[in-house]
């Protein structure tokens, strides 16, 4: 038998991979004679690439939200499924409580998709298995006659379009049921901000727990679909699924030192650390606390903080579109801060526009309207992070320019272009039962609050340009020390730098019909008096500037009518006439 050269081929074959490997590194890495300068540049370039942020927007090409979706559930009873010790009324009861939704309890259903006229599999029920959990969500909606549902999909389940979780939404306070949705299809349109899938829904539900119901679906009327933020999501969109990720939940980037602590710290406590910000990525906190060191250090330049933290583009984009979607509820709450691994950038991610956005109380004709400063650039001014960037006159043009550009996309005609395509689907299902049954409006008023929306981004933005020659709005602090009563408010700030005065008021009554202290023009930022009697007060203060545009505080009382009087605080003095 011949024997094979393989002395002489391994040793080739060894030669010519030290060679290759020694050309890939020459390629990847500098010489070692490399400069400093040289070294530096590689790496700022590496530093540049990560800074701005990107979704990758082809996750939606393929997905058409403005369809029905039907979706069947159907809800074991113990005997079929022994974990199911509650019914689907003990379910949708059970936020009384549990004010924490998810540490709430959950049922395990059966989960499938089919059209109007059933589910796409044919099965006798009582061969179907467990492929999904169904519980609660919502912290506002889950008080409402109507509940919103989270559907979790276990493996043998599959996925339904690549997500594993089912966000639907009821909308009890939005009587058009599209401003969430609508919101979320803009987000699609739009550079340095990302968006989530968004679907309409119609919920059937078979009740096996309801011996009256258990062998039919019943139709529980339209819901929205939003996908849940998660690494699934994350993935989907070309971005780091193994970063932080935060939801503000009472979040105005202040430092929070008694509950924003590191997990090693003895004193660290979850559940305290979740009612400012709750954990969905990383459980390393160290990184945003470092950040919120810095930018909470008034010593340090806040234009190299805001640069080393934050993306320019993307928290424009992200302040922009909340201020022309008019969404209240983003001042400290209903926002996903994120941050990719291997950087220090943080980026604001969008999230919840069907409560208070897309100017909820016109629609609903409330009287009690919200004050001025909601409407406009002083909704931020109470949050950290806000206050420091808007001081600054070029940061404030930005913000101007902004909101110009992102009108050329959002605006009444694409809007208008939108609401069409939703309502051949919307319409019909909420004028009709089980949605007409606790519709907030009239059903012969759903026309006019629906195409309202037309128009709302418009008036958001003219508010915004008129919102820049008022006054910030301050905050009220009263206390008793030394045998005085003193009153104190915050010094406010005014983009022209205009000269301001402040209007101290005190009464007997929040509407100030009648005066017991009435101070103008002052320049100070208290007021003390001898020791108030025994009873309840209520206090003020207005704030002008040179040119006559006046402000309120941020605080409000809310009266035993439930009448909000905004800008004033009340103080109870103990006694027997309090």
């Amino acid at each position: 038998m011949k024997r094979l050269p393989y002395p002489r081929v391994m040793i080739g074959l060894i030669i010519l991979f030290f060679l290759l490997l020694g050309i890939q590194a020459s390629l990847k890495a500098p010489e070692s004679g490399a400069t400093s300068t040289e070294r530096s540049e590689a790496t700022n370039e590496v530093a540049t690439l990560e800074s701005t942020f990107k979704e990758d927007k082809r996750v939606y090409d393929k997905h058409d939200g403005n369809k029905l979706e039907h979706v069947y559930v159907t809800i074991f009873d113990q005997r079929t499924v022994p974990e199911n010790d509650l019914t689907l009324y003990d379910l949708n009861e059970s936020y009384k409580q549990y004010s924490n939704l998810e540490s709430g309890p959950k049922l395990y259903v059966h989960f499938e998709t089919g059209d109007a006229k059933g589910p796409d599999g044919i099965q006798l029920f009582d061969e179907q298995e467990v492929n999904a959990t169904i519980e609660l969500r919502g912290r506002s909606s889950r008080l409402a006659p109507q509940k919103s549902y989270k559907i979790r999909l276990q493996d043998n389940a599959g996925l339904w379009y690549g997500q594993s979780v089912l966000n639907l939404n009821k909308h009890p306070g939005d009587p058009t049921r599209v401003r969430n949705h609508l919101a979320f299809s803009y987000f699609e349109k739009l550079d340095h901000l990302s968006s989530l899938r968004t679907n309409f829904v119609q919920l059937h539900v078979r009740d096996m727990t309801n011996p009256e119901v258990a062998d039919t679906f019943e139709d529980y009327g339209l819901y929205t679909h939003v996908e849940q933020l998660n690494e699934e999501a994350l993935a989907a969109r070309g971005l780091n699924p193994d970063g932080h990720l935060y939801k503000a939940e009472n979040f105005e980037f202040f430092r929070y030192p008694d509950k924003l602590l590191p997990t090693d710290d003895p004193n660290y406590d979850k559940k305290a650390f979740e009612s400012v910000l709750k954990i969905n990525g990383s459980d390393n906190h160290d990184e945003l606390l470092t950040m919120l060191d810095d930018l909470n250090d008034m010593s340090k330049p806040f234009d190299e903080t805001f640069e080393t933290y934050f993306d320019k583009e993307n928290y424009l984009t992200w302040l922009g579109t909340n201020i022309l979607f008019g969404n209240y509820d983003t001042m400290s709450s209903n926002f996903y801060l994120y941050s990719p691994l291997n950087s220090e950038k943080w980026y604001f991610l969008p999230w919840d526009f069907d409560f208070r956005a897309w100017d909820y109380n016109d629609l609903l004709g409330i009287n009690d309207s919200m004050p001025d400063w909601q409407k406009g650039i002083q909704r931020y001014w109470g949050s950290t992070l806000h206050r420091r960037y808007l001081r600054d006159p070029a940061n404030v043009e930005a913000l101007v320019n902004k909101l110009e550009k992102l009108s050329q996309t959002i605006n009444p005609n694409t809007t208008k272009q939108m609401l069409e395509m939703y309502y051949p689907v919307v319409s019909p299902i909420v004028k009709r039962v089980p949605d007409l049954r606790y519709l907030s409006i009239e059903a012969d008023q759903f026309e006019e609050n629906y195409w309202k929306l037309t128009d709302t981004t418009t008036t958001y933005h003219q508010s915004f340009l008129d919102s820049l020659e008022r006054p910030m709005p301050i905050f009220l602090n009263y206390e008793r020390n030394q045998g005085k009563d003193i009153f104190k408010w915050d010094p406010s700030y005014d983009l022209q730098n205009d000269d301001l005065t402040y209007h101290f008021e005190l009464s007997k009554s929040p509407d100030f019909n009648t005066h017991i202290i009435n101070s103008d023009k002052m320049t100070t930022f208290s007021y003390s008096t001898s020791p108030l009697e025994a009873g309840r007060y209520y206090w003020r203060v207005i704030v002008t500037d040179a040119k006559g545009n006046t402000q309120i505080p941020f605080d409000v009382y809310k009266g035993e009518n439930r009448t909000r009087y905004w800008g004033v605080q009340q103080i109870v003095i103990p006694g027997e006439s309090s």
